[in-house]
Formats: structure tokens, C-alpha cells, sequence
């Protein structure tokens, strides 16, 4: 009986030591959080729309962009913390009323505009954010106008070894 169960202890020791071994997790850099398989990054600073890009760009990543209610609801958890709005990577620049992303380029295949939505007011109004004065859904606003913005990037795969 005693034998047995220094068996067992010494198979669910090897278990353990083998899982911590090869345990993978993803990881992001300092001032990143990481959600799912990406990491995000919420500035703190304000800039045109045009400038949060190449901030991005600089920092390893690209403007958020939104594929699905779960990443969205996410991002809006995360901007109501904050209680303010942030720039996203959609746009219109190239074709008015045409939404792409500046990143993939691909046209956006889940929007969560606010009611009346994007309406080109003023007649410039090309790019997207999650806005505190909607609810947190989007809006378009003037490109030219200071936001605070999201960065988006693949998060790590690592290897935690011991």
C-alpha cells in the first residue's frame, strides 16, 4: 500500500515538473497588457490619428485593429477604466464611406458604430475611435484631432523553463 502511493506521488511530481518545463504562455513587453494572443498597449498621450500610427509603428505594432465583439468589449473595458476615448486603426481616407484598416488594409468585417454612425460631419471625418461621448461604441472624427490611442501587437510565444 505504501508502495503504491510513493508511486503515485513520484508520477505526479514528474507530471508537474515536466508541465512546468515545457509550459508555454504568451508575453508582452512592459507597459502592455495582454489579452488572448495580443497585446495592447493604451497611451497616455494625446495625437492626431496620423501620428498614433507611426508611434505604433515605432513601438512594434499597428493601431488596433478590431475583428470581433469579444476583442471590442475587451478594448471597451479597458477605455472606461481609463473614462476617455481612444483611436483606432479604421479609416476612410482612401474612399469616402469606404472603412478599411491602415494596417491589413482590409475592410472592416465587424464595426460597433454609435447609432448614426460614421456620418462624415462636417465633411471630415475619416477616422475611427472608441468614444466616451457614445457610450464607448465608435465614431468618426477629423484624423487632425488629439486622442489617446491604442497599439496592437502579436503577443510572444515563450517558453518558461524552470
Amino acid at each position: 500500500m505504501v508502495e503504491r502511493l510513493y508511486k503515485t506521488m513520484l508520477l505526479n511530481w514528474i507530471v508537474l515538473i515536466l508541465s512546468l518545463l515545457f509550459y508555454e504562455a504568451f508575453s508582452c513587453p512592459d507597459g502592455w497588457s495582454a489579452q488572448q494572443s495580443s497585446c495592447y498597449h493604451f497611451s497616455h498621450d494625446k495625437e492626431a490619428w496620423a501620428n498614433a500610427v507611426t508611434i505604433c509603428q515605432v513601438l512594434g505594432g499597428h493601431v488596433v485593429e478590431i475583428e470581433d465583439a469579444t476583442e471590442n468589449q475587451y478594448l471597451v473595458s479597458q477605455a472606461k477604466i481609463a473614462n476617455t476615448s481612444f483611436w483606432i486603426g479604421l479609416n476612410d481616407l482612401q474612399e469616402e464611406g469606404t472603412w478599411a484598416w491602415v494596417n491589413s488594409k482590409a475592410a472592416a468585417s465587424y464595426t460597433n458604430w454609435a447609432k448614426g454612425q460614421p456620418d462624415n460631419d462636417v465633411r471630415n471625418e475619416n477616422c475611427a475611435l472608441i468614444t466616451k461621448g457614445f457610450n464607448f461604441l465608435w465614431n468618426d472624427a477629423q484624423c487632425y484631432s488629439l486622442q489617446k490611442y491604442i497599439c496592437e501587437k502579436t503577443a510572444e510565444n515563450t517558453m518558461i523553463v524552470g
